[in-house]
C-alpha cells in the first residue's frame, strides 16, 4: 500500500485506484475514510470516475456515511463537465433530492442497484509487477 500510495500522492489514476481498492478491501484492509479522501484527491485533480464515484457516494450514502445531496451535486456537476453521461443523468436527482426527502429516497432506491457494478467491477488504472507498480 506504501508503493502505490507514493505514487497516488503525484497521479490521479492510481489516487482513484487507491481509492477504489480500499473501499473494496482489495489488496488492503477496508477503509471507508481513507477511501474518500483518496478519492477526493483524485477527484480534485481532475479525474472524472473519481468525481463520477463521489457523486454517487453522497448522493447515496454508504456504510455510516449517510447521503449528502449538496455534496453529490457538487461532485456530479465537475463530471459532467468533463463529459460523463452518467453523472448528467443524476445531477437532476441530487438536485431534488437537495429539497425533497422522497426523491432522495427514490434515486437510492434506483442506484441501488447499478452500485454494485461500479463498485465492484470497475477495473484498476495501475497494476503490481515485478518493477512495482505501473500504469495498465
Amino acid at each position: 500500500m506504501q508503493a502505490l500510495a507514493a505514487v497516488a500522492e503525484r497521479d490521479a489514476n492510481a489516487a482513484y485506484d487507491l481509492g477504489l481498492r480500499l473501499l473494496r478491501g482489495d489488496g488492503v484492509e477496508r477503509n471507508s475514510y481513507q477511501a474518500l479522501q483518496w478519492l477526493r484527491k483524485a477527484g480534485d485533480n481532475g479525474h472524472m470516475q473519481a468525481q463520477l464515484a463521489l457523486g454517487r457516494i453522497y448522493l447515496m450514502g454508504f456504510e455510516e456515511m449517510g447521503s449528502d445531496p449538496a455534496e453529490a451535486e457538487a461532485w456530479l456537476a465537475r463530471a459532467a463537465a468533463k463529459g460523463s453521461k452518467e453523472a448528467r443523468s443524476l445531477l437532476p436527482q441530487a438536485r431534488a433530492a437537495k429539497t425533497d426527502e422522497q426523491s432522495l429516497y427514490q434515486v437510492r432506491e434506483a442506484y441501488r442497484k447499478s452500485w454494485m457494478a461500479w463498485y465492484s467491477s470497475y477495473p484498476y488504472y495501475w497494476v503490481w509487477g515485478r518493477a512495482g507498480w505501473h500504469p495498465r
